[in-house]
């Protein structure tokens, strides 16, 4: 298989496990609590950022377009404009912010930094947007973006790296790099 062709393969198969979590929330307030982040920082994590930035539009590209992708079964431009807004938008920056900082350190460490910073990015890019699309206080906004979240994520940026080193264990042992 050339390079093409395995990067579009990979491409859809990462678009297609976002497609089939992404949907599966629990409603804990304005912003549900989903597996996305956990998905979009292992796409980010095993692929390259072409790869993961691709993966992750087609992701919110269908759901913009309909298609019941995003959490609770939802689709719709409205959601990109509403208050799970930013946190959508920010999965964009998940492939440059883990993808080229974990080129540059190449070990546990730079994942598990990268993938801090990326959690924090979109946790304060969501609170933001969330705060002002609802027009809360910016202590009720940090209440109920970022506060609910923070265990949330810290084990999924746990599974994220343990997953991502195997993943990159086995992709260091074949032909297989995506």
């Amino acid at each position: 298989m050339n390079s093409n062709t395995q990067r579009i393969v990979i491409t859809a198969v990462l678009t297609a496990l976002l497609i089939a979590v992404g949907p599966l929330a629990v409603n804990i307030g304005p912003i549900p609590m989903t597996l996305q982040t956990l998905i979009i920082a292992l796409v980010a994590s095993v692929s390259s950022t072409r790869v993961s930035l691709t993966a992750i539009g087609l992701y919110l590209l269908l759901g913009a377009f309909g298609l019941p992708v995003f959490a609770g079964f939802k689709g719709g431009f409205v959601l990109l404009a509403g208050p799970t807004a930013g946190y959508l938008l920010s999965f964009l920056l998940f492939a440059p912010i883990i993808g080229l900082s974990f080129k540059r350190w190449a070990n546990v460490w730079g994942l598990i930094v990268t993938n801090i910073l990326a959690s924090v990015v979109n946790l304060t890019i969501g609170t933001i947007w969330l705060t002002i699309s609802m027009q809360l206080p910016v202590e009720a906004g940090i209440a109920a973006g970022i506060t609910p979240f923070i265990l949330s994520s810290a084990l999924k940026i746990t599974v994220v790296v343990i997953v991502a080193l195997a993943v990159r264990q086995v992709q260091a042992r074949t032909a297989l790099a995506f």
